[in-house]
């Protein structure tokens, strides 16, 4: 019996095994190798407001500026003001930032930001930087179990017990938990164009769903405006923080394509920038990235231009063709504001979760921030409520011969591409009416019966179509969620919120929080 079973070894779940008490037995599980959480491939650095001329209320202001009016305040005033003191904790402890001549952080740019506020490790590297941080300060804290496949939780009388999982030979394991914690991260992985590691598949979506926790704001998906996309195919990120230092988007004769679209051009929000690239690419052609006049590239932006390179491509010296790709995901499970969810003992941190401090449109360089502030709050909140769970709780042995599956899985492959085209950056009534007659959300009542594969095909299944649902149910376009029958900004449904359960579909206001279910 562990105190705290953590799916997820991401920023998420290892700041939450670094901050709790150094007496809790804490597991942790890994889809794959620690080193390929997608937490690792963040580029863009950390925001908060660690300059003398920023504060907190500044970040806020920002923030809530660019969640296209869906965020909920509070929490944003909570991401703001406890990342502040988190990250200076995280400084004086040892973790590495980039400094000034003088020693202060050098902070960068990006776009929606009013100032320069975005701490970074290594350039371009913050994600694989703080990684290694919290791996060398967890490792002898927690129980690591890499390469297993969280294939159910445990419920029973509305608690979770904790959750079953696949080895790398397939073997199962039950792992009995007094507090089981999803920090399995986000959903790139269910499209054909992601910036993300293939890990980040989406099943804490529907191991959440089967499990009774409520849902919400899953349409909110969030596409990066520059992939490098060579051949059709995503070759990696290129960070906001590349246009925070002055790169332009061009078409291939040079041309500016931001010209007249915002007035911050490139450092416009992230959903107005991801669909002017998109835009342009169906209607007029290939979108670059001109960074040849930033100077010293290679210093700021060590991984990027290793990337480049090894694309046979040269910043320095050569245009960089891009398209958007999915990067991040808005919603997830609810929380409250220390993690809980509505099952009792489970609880969702990192991208998994949906807290509210990202609305419609997430701010550049605000995960990282709430991975921390939230893993922070919900170890205060299981340091203080220790619960007695008992170590004879039945379970069955499922490492039994697998009954074939009542209905078709679809290939990966055919759900990655359906998704971006009809759940991508431009949505459209029709296309989501026919994604979820195509691929139904499926019941089946004992998943364990199924073998571990179809079990993973079930999960990725039953979070595209939630996903597909939630953005069919959003009758306007607000944020990253943009519908081509519904294009202009609707102030009917401001602050309406969408929530899936298997209880149903619920709308919630979330400024005055009244509720109607359907």
């Amino acid at each position: 019996m562990f105190d705290v079973c953590i799916i997820g070894g991401g920023v998420a779940g290892l700041m939450l095994a670094h901050s709790l008490p150094p007496h809790f037995k804490i597991a942790v599980l890994t889809k794959g190798a620690p080193a390929n959480a997608n937490s690792t491939l963040a580029q863009g650095g950390i925001a908060a407001s660690l300059d003398f001329l920023d504060s907190p209320e500044a970040h806020a202001q920002d923030t809530l500026q660019a969640t296209a009016g869906h965020s909920a305040p509070e929490r944003v005033e909570i991401l703001t003001r406890e990342g502040a003191s988190a990250i200076r904790e995280l400084m004086a402890d040892g973790l590495p930032y980039d400094k000034d001549d003088a020693g202060q952080p050098l902070l960068g740019m990006e776009g929606a930001h009013s100032i320069r506020r975005i701490l970074h490790s290594s350039g371009d590297q913050t994600g694989k930087i703080l990684m290694a941080y919290l791996m060398k300060k967890t490792e002898n804290r927690i129980q690591l179990f890499s390469h297993h496949q969280a294939l159910e939780l445990l419920v029973k009388k509305g608690e979770c017990l904790g959750v079953i999982a696949a080895d790398k030979n397939g073997q199962r394991h039950v792992f009995k938990a007094r507090h089981t914690v999803l920090a399995t991260g986000g959903v790139g992985g269910l499209y054909s164009n992601t910036s993300n590691s293939p890990v980040a598949e989406g099943e804490g979506l529907s191991l959440a769903y089967r499990a009774g926790a409520i849902l919400e704001d899953l349409e909110f998906v969030q596409f990066h405006p520059t992939i490098l996309t060579i051949g059709g195919k995503s070759k990696g990120l290129i960070s906001e923080a590349v246009r925070g230092e002055g790169a332009l988007l061009v078409d291939k004769e040079g041309r500016s394509i931001m010209e007249g679209i915002h007035p911050w051009k490139e450092l416009a929000p992230r959903d107005i920038v991801a669909r002017a690239i998109e835009s342009h690419w169906q209607l007029q052609g290939p979108v670059f990235l001109d960074a040849r006049h930033i100077s010293d590239f290679g210093d700021k932006f060590p991984a990027i231009l290793k990337n480049c390179l090894a694309q046979e491509l040269n910043p320095v010296t050569e245009l960089l063709p891009v398209r958007p790709g999915a990067h991040f995901h808005m919603g997830g499970v609810k929380t409250d504001d220390k993690g809980g969810t509505n099952v009792q003992r489970l609880y969702a941190i990192g991208e998994v979760a949906s807290t509210g401090v990202h609305g419609a449109n997430r701010l550049a360089s605000n995960s990282l921030l709430e991975s921390i502030v939230f893993a922070k709050r919900l170890a205060g909140k299981l340091s203080e409520t220790f619960i007695a769970g008992s170590d004879d709780v039945h379970i069955k042995d499922w490492n039994v011969a697998a009954l074939p599956p009542p209905f078709l899985l679809p290939p990966h492959h055919l759900l990655g591409t359906n998704m971006t085209k009809s759940v991508g950056i431009v949505r459209d009534k029709k296309e989501l009416a026919e994604f979820i007659r195509k691929f139904p959300l499926q019941s089946v009542d004992d998943l364990l019966t199924l073998n571990n594969k179809e079990i993973s095909s079930f999960h990725r299944s039953t979070a595209c179509t939630l996903l597909a649902t939630a953005a069919y149910l959003r009758d306007e376009s607000r944020g990253a969620h943009f519908r081509r029958d519904r294009p202009s900004l609707s102030a009917h449904w401001q602050g309406k919120v969408i929530e899936l359960s298997v209880d149903g579909i619920a709308f919630t206001d979330r400024k005055i929080h009244s509720k109607e279910t359907v």
